[in-house]
């Protein structure tokens, strides 16, 4: 047997934390086209955790780039219906900008083209986008502006959640890459503003972990007016808190959210009420993209609207009961309990979008979660993402549009994937690592034994 092999020989080394491209295979293929897995005497964190920051910043920008290149065709033409479909390359900012009132750089919420279902947070982010574009109305110019802006954006974005992912796994930084690296960015990214309700959901995690919990609370009020996941995570404070003795803080969690959605809602909801329509429509929307709910109408059968609400409604006190089950496993965390109920949701959800799986991304980053799981899931995500827009644009050209059963079965596989990697965050133990060494400024990160 040849004694060559893809791993150093980690008895002779001490480094300051897990090395992914030592202990994933995955990884370790992966880095061959960076020459292989570090060697033997290579400096693995020779600048501390500001060093992995920096590397996986790095990656992060470089994920969000491909991102831009993948929408290389729209960004070109311009995003025309069904062109954007086939090359799949839709996406919301520069569709909804030139369809409503963003195109006068006015909210978007009220006149002819209103984006009535667009969240608050949302729709005031790309209404500044509107603000700070040299670029007004409808024309392709304008498109490719909004894009542009927001994908500048999109890089302190994933540069603030990595360092905070870096921050919460101190002896394990290089978990962050499972955001920073994930071919979901790639996909999701500049699909909607997603991006930043992901952010400040993990800095209030982050604030969370480091006892703010009025910091929490505020960044957590202002996620959910962007989708409705961190109140997840705000419950799961909640439960875990009070079992463990942190009530007052738990509470003040809450309080805060409370508080942090005001500051955004009051100046909108006096310059334009509708800016809640979003809110209020959801009560009322049939079954939509990427949910299981959808599958009956997709084979031809028609569900009644209420029973799609009190499904979702219903999937969400299950998610409630679950999170309470799991808060009585000490062994379990706020990540795990919050996974454990987004499973839940997601499964009885009106709507599941290509862009929820952005919020999946920092459970898998804050657990023990290997790259091959990580990519298996990815696979079902970028599944999805390709066969929605096909199926959309199946109603203009049914000769290479993706017929409704056809998309069921895509929507079936990724929500099945989608329970077996929540399920594998939620159901094991929150990892422990070890700290981190001290990394002598002097000195390389790794020393070599005596043999």
């Amino acid at each position: 047997m040849s004694d060559r092999s893809p791993f150093p020989d980690r008895r002779h080394v001490d480094p300051p934390w897990d090395v992914p491209s030592w202990s994933d295979p995955v990884v370790a293929r992966a880095t061959g086209a960076l020459g292989g897995p570090l060697g033997r005497f290579a400096v693995v964190g020779g600048a501390g955790l500001a060093g992995v920051a920096a590397a996986l910043v790095a990656l992060g920008t470089i994920a969000l780039s491909l991102g831009v290149w993948r929408s290389g065709h729209c960004l070109m033409k311009g995003w025309n219906t069904p062109d954007q479909f086939w090359r799949a390359c839709y996406s919301d900012l520069p569709v909804v900008h030139v369809s409503s009132p963003l195109a006068e750089r006015a909210l978007p919420w009220v006149g002819e083209g209103a984006a009535t279902g667009t969240a608050p947070l949302a729709g005031a982010v790309m209404w500044l986008l509107a603000r700070v574009s040299p670029v007004a109305g409808d024309g392709v110019a304008a498109q490719q502006w909004i894009f542009t802006l927001w994908a500048l954006v999109c890089v302190p974005l994933v540069a603030a959640a990595v360092l905070a992912l870096v921050s919460l796994s101190p002896g394990a930084p290089w978990r962050a890459a499972h955001l920073a690296a994930s071919p979901v960015l790639v996909l999701l990214a500049h699909v909607s503003t997603d991006l930043l309700g992901v952010t400040l959901m993990v800095l209030g995690l982050w604030a969370w972990r480091r006892d703010r919990p009025w910091v929490c609370g505020l960044l957590l009020g202002a996620a959910l007016l962007v989708r409705p996941f961190p109140l997840l995570l705000l419950a799961a404070i909640l439960l875990v808190g009070v079992r463990r003795g942190q009530t007052l803080p738990a509470l003040q969690a809450l309080v805060g959210t409370v508080l942090g959605a005001l500051v955004v809602l009051l100046p909108l909801v006096t310059l334009q009420p509708e800016s809640l329509s979003a809110a209020q429509l959801w009560w009322g929307q049939p079954a939509g993209y990427g949910a299981l709910q959808m599958i009956p109408r997709l084979l031809g059968s028609t569900v009644p609207t209420w029973v799609t609400t009190a499904v979702a409604v219903t999937g969400w006190v299950v998610a409630l009961v679950v999170g309470f089950r799991a808060s009585r496993r000490p062994e379990l965390d706020v990540e795990q309990v919050t996974a454990l109920m987004l499973l839940v949701v997601a499964l009885t959800a009106a709507s599941v979008s290509v862009q929820s799986g952005l919020w999946v991304l920092p459970f898998l980053a804050t657990a023990a979660i290997r790259w091959a799981e990580h990519l298996l899931w990815a696979l079902a995500e970028g599944l999805v993402f390709l066969t929605t827009w096909l199926h959309i644009a199946f109603a203009s050209d049914p000769g290479r549009g993706l017929p409704g059963d056809a998309y069921a079965l895509t929507v079936v596989l990724r929500a099945a994937a989608w329970a077996w990697i929540l399920w594998r965050v939620g159901s094991r133990p929150a990892p422990q690592v070890a700290a981190q060494r001290p990394v002598p400024t002097s000195t390389p990160a790794r020393t070599v034994s005596p043999s």
